[in-house]
């Protein structure tokens, strides 16, 4: 768990170092392109381009977990903690009974 945070927030570090390193070419590319490649304003806008990163980092991160496997491994979470749910039930009842009658 902690290694799949540690590279998350390795990985977007690397893309707003690079975001950073792109602007920083801006001006010198603002001379050589057209106004129609750099955009609108000629900037670059840091919250949209962050934003962006985590949730493609994010999407990622999500997309690596099998997905096919998660309905087996519910199913076998409930089943090893049936005697659990049955006492959590039979709790809720004598509740019910209490407050109702």
């Amino acid at each position: 768990m902690l290694r799949s945070v540690l590279t998350f927030f390795s990985t977007l570090a690397i893309a707003v170092m690079t975001a950073a390193a792109i602007a920083a070419i801006m001006p010198w590319l603002s001379g050589r392109t057209s106004a129609a490649v750099l955009g609108g304003e000629g900037g670059l806008h840091f919250e949209s381009l962050i934003l962006g990163v985590v949730l493609g980092l994010f999407v990622d991160s999500v997309a690596r977990y099998g997905w096919g496997d998660l309905p087996r491994r519910m199913i076998t979470w409930v089943l090893i903690r049936e005697r659990q749910f049955f006492y959590y039930a039979l709790i809720a009842g004598c509740v019910a009974v209490l407050l109702f009658y």
